[in-house]
């Protein structure tokens, strides 16, 4: 066997980052300028949106969505506990609560009736997130609540959702370009909504709360650095040239896996895990509850395979376990999830023969 570590995930980089990168340091326009505006029309086309909100990161992206929709102090937000806690973190730093609520029997997404039974007297939002690029839903929370919906699509660009992209049903959609995203920016962020008072809003709130009026600059509130920088939206522009490609190679791998898996007994998936209108940001599968979960992804690294959790519990988390309100039906998929996911290593143009070595060496370990 190659004793060379197999790795998470690997970044898809050419040589048309570096061209547009340097083609931005000859402009002398580093932050916030053509560059970013064009990245934002080149999503605004591809999710068939009126506007597409550039900033800094996914998790500042949910920040300022919240604060554009009016979610303040003494408000509360409904989430997923089964999910990264940095949604957790853009909620409480707006200054309103948040309930976790469970997800779904054999998902990794929470569904209406999960969202519902934690909704309070006090719910401003709800988040819906499509976890590792599985659709939640979102059409039919929009369609049975009322109260608005900010989708957390940064796992899911690409995706569709009941017919629309991913991030298009509510009233907000944010989007992470992390490395471990589809595509990356190296870091950063976008929202995209079709509510034009929105988007002036986001775009207001993101560059230090400044509108600019004939008489000069204006402070309208209290808002953030939020901008994206030239050089982010250059390797962007560069990346989404190869969007339908990524999404494509890294579909074949997640077949590829979906063979080589049916025949080892522990591997638990589902139909959500191969759902048709999903991208594979992350494939995550559960073990079996016989083997622990944290002994079998040590036991992975021995043989040169690297592998991490599917995401985590919030409610786990000592540093928001005493921040955050628990749903009244409680957390057991999302404990038991947090318990037995597992994340296996998938790029886009990863080999059909390393896939069949990481599942062989799962195989090994849970054998």
């Amino acid at each position: 066997m190659n004793d060379e570590m197999i790795p998470l995930t690997q970044v898809d980089l050419t040589g048309s980052e570096l061209k547009r990168i340097a083609a931005v340091l000859e402009s002398g326009q580093l932050v916030q300028a053509g560059t970013v505006r064009q990245f934002e029309s080149a999503l605004e086309q591809r999710l068939a949106v009126s506007d597409a909100v550039a900033c800094s990161s996914g998790t500042l992206a949910i920040q300022l969505s919240l604060r554009a929709m009016g979610v303040g102090p003494g408000d509360n937000v409904v989430m997923p506990d089964f999910c990264f806690p940095s949604v957790a973190a853009a909620v409480l730093s707006v200054g309103a609560d948040c309930t976790l609520c469970d997800i779904a029997p054999h998902s990794f997404n929470a569904g209406l009736e999960q969202i519902e039974s934690a909704l309070t007297p006090r719910t401003k939002a709800v988040i819906a997130v499509h976890q590792f690029g599985v659709p939640a839903g979102a059409k039919k929370l929009v369609d049975s609540l009322s109260i608005p919906v900010l989708e957390d699509a940064a796992c899911a660009l690409g995706a569709v959702d009941d017919g629309e992209p991913c991030g298009k049903w509510g009233a907000v959609g944010c989007y992470s370009f992390h490395p471990r995203k589809i595509i990356t920016t190296a870091e950063g962020g976008l929202m995209v909504t079709r509510r034009s008072d929105l988007a002036d809003r986001l775009r207001m709130l993101r560059n230090h709360g400044m509108v600019y009026r004939d008489t000069g600059v204006e402070f309208e509130e209290v808002g953030m650095s939020g901008r994206m920088t030239e050089v982010h939206a250059a390797i962007g522009l560069a990346q989404l040239e190869r969007l339908d490609a990524q999404i494509a190679g890294r579909a074949q791998a997640a077949g590829w896996y979906r063979q080589a898996l049916a025949s080892i007994d522990g591997v638990i998936t589902d139909e959500e895990t191969w759902a048709p209108g999903r991208v594979y940001q992350s494939l995550v599968v559960r073990i079996h509850p016989s083997h622990e979960r944290d002994a079998v992804i040590q036991k992975l690294r021995g043989r040169g395979v690297h592998t991490t959790l599917g995401t985590y519990a919030i409610h786990r988390q000592s540093s928001f376990a005493s921040l955050c309100r628990t749903s009244p039906a409680g957390l057991p998929e999302s404990t038991r999830a947090y318990a037995e996911s597992i994340t296996l290593p998938l790029w886009s143009n990863m080999k059909e023969s390393t896939v069949l070595r990481v599942a062989e060496a799962l195989r090994e370990v849970l054998h």
